[in-house]
């Protein structure tokens, strides 16, 4: 794959900047659940958490910050063979909020002109929501495709709104390879479905959806949700490891080892105008003090953002009122770094989520109302 024509429409399609320049990204990921599928039971797996591939990068292909001095002011315990989220913060996301240690991660990061990328995964928001492009995508109207992203949202909220009924639905229906025979069946299963749960939306937007999946039975085909293999929600997060290295061509990307990883990307070959690419490393996190500070933002933003899939709109006003200095301070520090690596690129951020994380995150980190 040359990757020249992808990277320049992501480019050209979402304004990111300063994709040409040189920099040097370190990797970690925390819920990695391999692979997704249905089973007569639910789904494979008992947690859905977001899944997160993230870490710290700086400009250029090195730098003098001393982590030595970091790790010395992190007092960790001298039977640590490494560094490790559990040595700096424990808990759900707020209780991480209280660690002094993760202020000082996060400070010393913006001191020493560190900044911070993420790709943030919600795995079930990810896995059903072809069934509305499926739709849109074979209608063409342009109110549809206009509002596709809140469409969308909502049609995530009623899933989960009664996710065991849906997805033994689906599991029925041996999606996402729906039989071309049984698309009207499902059709009209997802009509009912939705008619049914819509209740929780506003008028407008129950109205938006149910006339939107009443359409589906005028399409012949659903071409998202054919053809592929049945039950399988998500085969690999290899396409996810991916992104960067095309986008961020020039620069250096350093991965903590995963093996299964390791192997599919080696075996998926990347050329820059037919030259093949060779921008990445695997190394033993032992190594690498900057990959053991990627494996603490990482976990630490993997419970954030599982905590804005999960809280209500109400409980995280009030959390974020009942905040203390010290909460407010890490959280402040979390905005800080966010806001100068925005700044760099908003290439660094990645983001598939329902229309109700962002919001939320929107008004926890930046103040924007809900």
């Amino acid at each position: 794959m040359d990757v020249n024509e992808s990277r320049y429409i992501l480019i050209q399609n979402h304004g990111l900047q300063n994709t040409d320049d040189v920099y040097t990204f370190y990797y970690d990921e925390t819920n990695n659940i391999r692979k997704l599928y249905l089973k007569d039971t639910g789904l494979n797996v008992g947690m859905t958490d977001n899944f997160l591939l993230a870490g710290i990068l700086h400009k250029g292909l090195s730098t003098d910050s001393d982590y030595s001095a970091l790790f010395k002011n992190l007092n960790l315990q001298k039977s640590a063979r490494e560094l490790k989220l559990k040595h700096i913060a424990k808990g759900d996301f707020l209780d991480m909020l209280k660690s002094d240690k993760l202020f000082i991660i996060l400070s010393w990061l913006i001191e020493n002109k560190f900044y911070i990328h993420y790709f943030n995964l919600n795995i079930i928001y990810w896995s059903v929501i072809d069934i509305i492009d499926s739709i849109i995508g074979e209608l063409h109207h342009p109110f549809y495709v206009m509002n596709h992203m809140s469409i969308k949202s909502d049609f995530y909220e009623l899933a989960n709104s009664n996710s065991d009924v849906f997805l033994n639905a689906l599991h029925e229906f041996n999606y996402p390879d729906v039989p071309k025979e049984k698309v009207h069946n499902f059709c009209r299963w997802l009509i009912d479905f939705t008619c049914i749960h819509s209740c929780m939306l506003s008028n407008f937007r129950a109205n938006v959806i149910e006339n939107l999946v009443k359409e589906s039975l005028r399409i012949e085909e659903l071409p998202f949700i054919s053809g592929f293999h049945g039950r399988e929600l998500i085969g690999s997060f290899m396409v996810f490891y991916l992104r960067n290295l095309y986008l961020f061509k020039n620069s250096i990307h350093i991965f903590d080892e995963e093996k299964c990883i390791q192997d599919d990307v080696k075996d998926f070959s990347l050329t820059d105008n037919g030259i093949p690419m060779q921008n990445h490393e695997f190394v033993k996190s032992h190594n690498s003090e900057a990959v053991q500070l990627s494996d603490v933002i990482t976990g630490f933003l993997g419970k954030y953002f599982s905590y804005l899939k999960d809280v209500s709109d109400e409980q995280l006003v009030r959390d974020k009122a009942g905040l203390t200095s010290t909460q407010f301070k890490t959280l402040s520090a979390l905005k800080h770094i966010i806001d100068v690596s925005d700044d760099v690129s908003r290439g660094f951020f990645n983001v598939v989520s329902s229309e109700g994380e962002q919001r939320r995150n929107n008004h926890f980190l930046h103040g924007v109302n809900l």
